[in-house]
């Protein structure tokens, strides 16, 4: 019993970690509940202040991380694509903090379901990492990456 407590605990530890990173995300929380901010009733005027629209985030990829993605998929052969099985590393690897749909947010993960990333775009970002999110360079094979992408891109988005 106490080695399948430390095994879970361990899960735990490495899921966090693999979902987290130094960078904070510039992304506003999902609900009024996760903001401290909004319980912040001292002031009576506060509640009166309008806040501006919230702006889309503008994607930008650095040229280097775009042209290496390009380089990965220009790369990867059509057969080791198929081979991989897709679902399977999105699941063990993404759906920790993407969740299973892709729109779970764990660490204020990204909506995939909802994503405009082009599939350079999102092979860069798998590949490099963004923000919170690990990068995958060191841990899946560049086809094995644009294998995830290519699911998330025809699976998800939907």
């Amino acid at each position: 019993m106490r080695s399948l407590l430390i095994f879970v605990l361990s899960a735990m530890i490495f899921i966090g970690t693999a979902c987290s990173g130094d960078q904070p995300s510039e992304k506003k929380p999902r609900s009024a509940k996760a903001d401290p901010a909004s319980y912040n009733r001292t002031s009576p005027d506060s509640e009166k202040e309008e806040e501006a629209p919230e702006e889309e985030e503008v994607r930008t990829v650095p040229p280097e991380q775009l042209a290496k993605a390009k380089a990965i998929l220009a790369a990867a052969t059509e057969d080791q694509i198929a081979e991989v099985d897709a679902k399977g590393k999105y699941k063990m690897f993404c759906a920790a903090c993407h969740g299973f749909d892709g729109a779970l947010g764990v660490n204020q993960a990204k909506d995939l379901s909802a994503s405009k990333l082009s599939l350079e775009e999102s092979v860069a970002q798998v590949y490099f990492g963004k923000g919170l999110m690990t990068p995958f360079k060191g841990l899946l094979k560049d086809h094995e990456i644009v294998a995830v992408s290519k699911y998330i891109e025809k699976e998800l988005r939907k």
